[in-house]
């Protein structure tokens, strides 16, 4: 059954979630075009901090943009993934709420406390609740393109809110070299073979700090698209606990794989990791920046999980399981 639906996938595969991801430089293209609302200029020395607030596929955005903007500004950077913000966030905070469908009600909620806190929002949404209160505020505002789940609307969201900091903040992310590291064909062959590797097993995602983010949305890229569990480990943390607990892990039931930028210490780790005896692949996913990087790596692990949900049988677009948990917030919440 692999080698079958793996010999013509883009012919097998024709899922409309499939076909969102093929179409992600097209995404990514038109969301370079996208115009902020409301726009002002905000001193990024006057700041106290900013904070990203999103949840499952709108959240990573916040991850992402995290660790870049870490690196680069001298003000903390943190992502909020709660219905509460912690208590240092309020004046003089630069607020950046996420939701794709703009009904994220945990988003929904920190947002408004931002608001009461007198911090300076903004938002990225597709419109929805929270689109309309960004709107009554007068809070500067991207709506993205509707029409794709949120895991799917990656380069759309990401894009939108690189649009939205450029602006309020006079900084200059580039993304634009994103759109040709899209088109790219050889990531379609990566991700069969990634597909086929985990048709059986629990996949454990490696990364060094920097690639968290990845890491991450591969996970949850698995969970929700091919409905298996999975697991991220980050080095150097992964040396002071994790390295121990694979001495005694059964060796048939894990499947590693290990996204490299470059030599260093995920070298060292697939090293340890095959010595012991564990079925590993390593994946080169370096490009010639960090958002190149997390847009390619994203892709093949996007691409890979819709895949893998063909090959077990599954709908990788249902998430019954998610829609079950909204329901309930919402009655706990009243």
């Amino acid at each position: 059954m692999v080698e079958k639906v793996l010999k013509n996938p883009e012919a097998a595969l024709m899922s409309k979630l499939f076909e969102d991801y093929l179409s992600w430089s097209l995404q990514l293209k038109r969301a370079l075009e996208s115009e902020v609302l409301d726009a002002k200029f905000i001193d990024v020395r006057a700041l106290r901090g900013i904070s990203f607030l999103g949840m499952g596929g709108s959240g990573i955005i916040g991850d992402v943009l995290t660790k870049l903007l870490s690196k680069t500004l001298d003000i903390p950077v943190v992502t909020i993934k709660d219905y509460t913000l912690p208590k240092f966030i309020g004046k003089d905070w630069l607020v950046v709420a996420l939701s794709y469908s703009g009904e994220t009600l945990e988003t929904i909620m920190s947002f408004s406390e931002a608001v009461k806190r007198g911090a300076i929002t903004c938002v990225v949404a597709s419109g929805g609740r929270l689109m309309a209160m960004a709107e009554k505020v007068k809070s500067p505002r991207i709506v993205v393109e509707g029409g794709h789940t949120p895991r799917s609307a990656f380069p759309a969201l990401l894009a939108g809110t690189i649009n939205l900091i450029n602006s309020l903040l006079n900084l200059d992310l580039r993304i634009e070299s994103g759109v040709e590291v899209l088109e790219d064909r050889v990531a379609i062959e990566i991700a069969e073979d990634l597909a086929k590797f985990l048709f059986t097993g629990v996949p454990v995602f490696v990364v060094t700090d920097d690639l968290y983010p990845l890491g991450l949305r591969a996970k949850n890229e698995f969970n929700e698209n091919s409905k298996i569990v999975g697991k991220v480990e980050v080095l150097p943390e992964w040396g002071h606990n994790d390295i121990v607990g694979w001495e005694g892990g059964n060796r048939e039931w894990f499947k590693f794989v290990l996204f490299k930028e470059g030599p260093g210490l995920i070298d060292f780790a697939s090293d340890y990791l095959r010595e012991l005896g564990y079925n590993l692949k390593v994946l080169n996913v370096s490009k010639p920046s960090y958002l190149e990087t997390m847009l390619y790596g994203s892709w093949i692990v996007g691409l890979s999980s819709v895949i893998l949900a063909k090959l077990r049988g599954l709908d990788p677009e249902e998430t019954k399981s998610i829609k079950r948990y909204k329901e309930f917030l919402k009655s706990y919440f009243k």
